[in-house]
């Protein structure tokens, strides 16, 4: 994870596409779930949602991942309401 954190925050994070950024924010979350962290997994969706909203909301990995951390406990506020934006908790 210090890899992504170090990407992420670096210059170079900004100068790439949108799309590129949330898909690799998405791509994170898988990670965050092995390690059992749903809430840094939750953040991660929502960051890739504020950066490229298509890419969350439409994306099948981004809709199944979003059900994961959803199931995956207590879900913090901002993860319940894109988790509802989308569709998943009904």
């Amino acid at each position: 994870m210090i890899t992504h954190e170090r990407a992420a925050s670096g210059n170079a994070w900004h100068l790439l596409p949108a799309e590129h950024r949330a898909a690799h924010l998405i791509d994170i979350t898988h990670a965050y779930l092995d390690l059992g962290d749903p809430r840094s997994a939750g953040r991660a969706l929502v960051a890739a949602d504020r950066i490229a909203t298509w890419e969350t909301r439409i994306r099948p990995v981004a809709r199944a991942t979003l059900t994961a951390v959803f199931h995956a406990g207590p879900s913090a506020a901002d993860v319940a309401r894109l988790a509802a934006t989308i569709g998943l908790t009904r």
